[in-house]
């Protein structure tokens, strides 16, 4: 007879499916050999399992996975169907191969722990980040939220410290410490409104936080310590300190997660022509929380090395672009701007490279944050695309020139690179661009 559900998936399953499934879908895939190689955020947008050096069984665990919400499979129910995909591939059990340095190494590959852990893991981050993005859409309405300690065999002391606090839906601590917040953690959060709260305490992380950095491994190959930021938060309360701090791995969020670029791209559809809701989704996409998601795309997307069409968003189009896109026709279904990981690492990115005009990896980093300090905004009347002008991170003339089409609807990044400020100046006397603002 199949080992029954834990009670805590179980409960889980009971949510409505959706928005977890996407959370899986829209993940890229990143190679990675030791787990902490893959930490925090970076998770949020990239699938990845320890030690599995090839993309197509990533996609079988990360298929069976999707399958396995869809359905609502019992852990027994997807590890009898995974486990011989996996061992027909030769992902299985102890073995030694070659680890990515060129050098032998004896490693467990897949058995029933490691499906467990699997499994647990990826299915309760996928129903956290979507019950985060159902807080956060209503967050109007119940606007604070509440840690409630889920009891365990052996609770955590920090976990069961928190049970009932309550924090704002964007108060700092909840960057980095929604649950899960450790291996095995099953704290869920509520959200609540003003009535519901009442005279309650309202706690805040902000300014409360310091990153500590904590040895998790050896470096295989040079034998150097390894170690992984976490944040810590030391807050006060009307009893004394709150201290916390999420285990290594868990320092992330889901707001990080391509769930919410969605979140962005629909608020930002209905502030269409709203200076004031426009400004307030530009200012989100350069939050802390906000940067380090793109961060993550950047990061991944360099590490993987190869174009999965993963996106990030950018920035956003101001009313006056919005009017002027209009007068053109232009076919516009939100002013959120997006960028592809095609433009980092496909041909045109080779190009930009090869000229010596591509993005520092820095300004790749920062775009959201060079996107508020452009600098003039042309329309490009031949390749009809929206032009932004941005400061370069790199001492010299140049500046940024980055050009965005609709696609569809979608206005994405078609290309970005570095150019002296006297092309631009010629293109306008030339009327190859027109001004915007």
């Amino acid at each position: 007879m199949p080992t029954p559900q834990r009670p805590e998936l179980n409960a889980l399953f009971k949510l409505p499916p959706q928005d977890a499934i996407d959370y899986l879908k829209k993940k890229g895939f990143k190679i990675g050999w030791d787990w902490h190689e893959t930490l925090d955020n970076a998770h949020s947008r990239a699938f990845t399992v320890a030690k599995v050096a090839r993309i197509d069984i990533l996609q079988d665990i990360r298929k069976s996975l999707i399958v396995a919400l869809e359905s609502g499979q019992s852990f027994e129910k997807w590890k009898a169907d995974i486990t011989p995909v996996l061992q027909e591939k030769g992902w299985w059990g102890q073995k030694t191969v070659i680890n990515p340095e060129g050098k032998e190494q004896e490693v467990q590959l897949g058995s029933p722990r490691r499906l467990r852990t699997i499994y647990e893991t990826n299915m309760q981050s996928a129903f956290s980040a979507g019950r985060y993005k159902a807080m956060l859409l209503g967050a109007e309405t119940r606007p604070y939220w509440e840690w409630r300690h889920v009891s365990i065999t052996n609770p955590r002391k920090q976990h069961v410290a928190l049970n009932g606090k309550i924090f704002k839906f964007d108060d700092p601590f909840w960057g980095v410490a929604f649950p899960p917040s450790e291996w095995g953690c099953k704290c869920r959060v509520i959200a609540r409104s003003a009535r519901e709260v009442g005279e309650k305490e309202i706690l805040s992380g902000e300014g409360f936080s310091t990153e500590i950095n904590e040895k998790i491994g050896v470096d295989r190959n040079t034998g150097a310590e390894v170690f992984a930021k976490r944040t810590q938060f030391k807050i006060p309360t009307k009893d004394g300190t709150l201290t916390f701090a999420p285990a290594a791995g868990f320092n992330g969020s889901p707001a990080t997660s391509h769930l919410i670029d969605k979140v962005l791209t629909d608020r930002a559809t209905k502030a269409f022509g709203d200076t004031s809701g426009l400004k307030q989704v530009e200012q989100i996409l350069t939050t802390p929380t906000r940067m380090k998601a793109h961060e993550a795309f950047v990061n991944n997307a360099q590490s993987f090395g190869r174009t999965q069409y993963q996106t990030s968003t950018v920035g956003v189009l101001k009313v006056p672009d919005l009017d002027f896109l209009k007068s053109k026709d232009v076919k516009i279904d939100s002013p959120i701007m997006v960028i592809s990981d095609h433009l980092l690492l496909g041909k045109k990115a080779k190009r930009h490279a090869d000229a010596g005009n591509a993005p520092t990896l820095q300004e790749w980093l920062e775009l959201p944050k060079l996107m508020l300090k452009l600098q003039r905004v042309l329309w490009d009347v031949k390749n009809e695309s929206v032009l932004f002008i941005l400061p370069t991170l790199t001492e010299g003339s140049e500046i940024l020139k980055l050009s965005v089409r609709s696609k569809d609807g979608v206005m994405e990044i078609v290309s970005i690179f570095k150019i002296n400020p006297q092309a631009l100046e010629d293109g306008l006397k030339a009327k190859q661009y027109e001004s915007i603002r």
